[in-house]
């Protein structure tokens, strides 16, 4: 048995212009909506792709404060001590301060705590302060009971400042404060600059 040849395919008819625009508009709302369906599948194919996420680390920032401390070479011992002060004669006491911090600081002496026994009459109304920066600058002179708070300036990081202390107990003193005694409290203080 023998089988036929299979014709050959018939070429298509190729539209023409005319055509091609009939058919468009014919059909130009389904290729409106089919447009639309594209730039809708677009944007859902971008914004998916917008949920992926890269992230890029820089690790050890660090920020360092400086440090601000105070060394005193006399840290809890009395700067002086005068015992048995006759009218008219001084006492002396010197220490040494230093910033042993990394940052400036403004430094500040305050007197407190003053105690005179007997409280009547006080020995501290009596008592001259003169207190001087390396034996020269003088940063207080006046009643010791009128020392409160003393503005010693900016000091950069291992600053140091020797003070000397003269208390002079008042020539015109009376018989009333004999073994009188005043104690005061010194704090050194350092706090930020600006």
């Amino acid at each position: 048995m023998t089988t036929a040849p299979t014709p050959a395919p018939t070429p298509a008819h190729e539209p023409t212009t005319q055509e091609r625009l009939a058919w468009m508009r014919k059909n130009s709302k389904r290729l409106i909506i089919a447009l639309i369906l594209i730039l809708v599948a677009a944007a859902v194919v971008t914004f998916s792709f917008s949920l992926f996420s890269s992230s890029s680390a820089s690790p050890g920032n660090m920020v360092s404060s400086g440090s601000l401390a105070i060394d005193n070479d006399k840290e809890g011992v009395a700067v002086f001590t005068a015992a048995g002060l006759l009218p008219g004669e001084a006492a002396t006491g010197t220490v040494t301060i230093a910033n042993v911090g990394e940052s400036d600081g403004d430094f500040t002496l305050t007197a407190s705590n003053l105690v005179d026994t007997p409280a009547t009459p006080a020995l501290s109304s009596q008592l001259t302060a003169v207190i001087t920066d390396e034996a020269a600058t003088q940063v207080y002179s006046g009643p010791l009971a009128s020392l409160t708070t003393v503005d010693l300036g900016t000091w950069a990081a291992d600053e140091t400042h020797t003070y000397t202390f003269t208390v002079t107990f008042a020539q015109a003193a009376g018989n009333e404060f004999q073994n009188a005694q005043t104690t005061v409290d010194l704090t050194w203080t350092a706090g930020q600059t600006g």
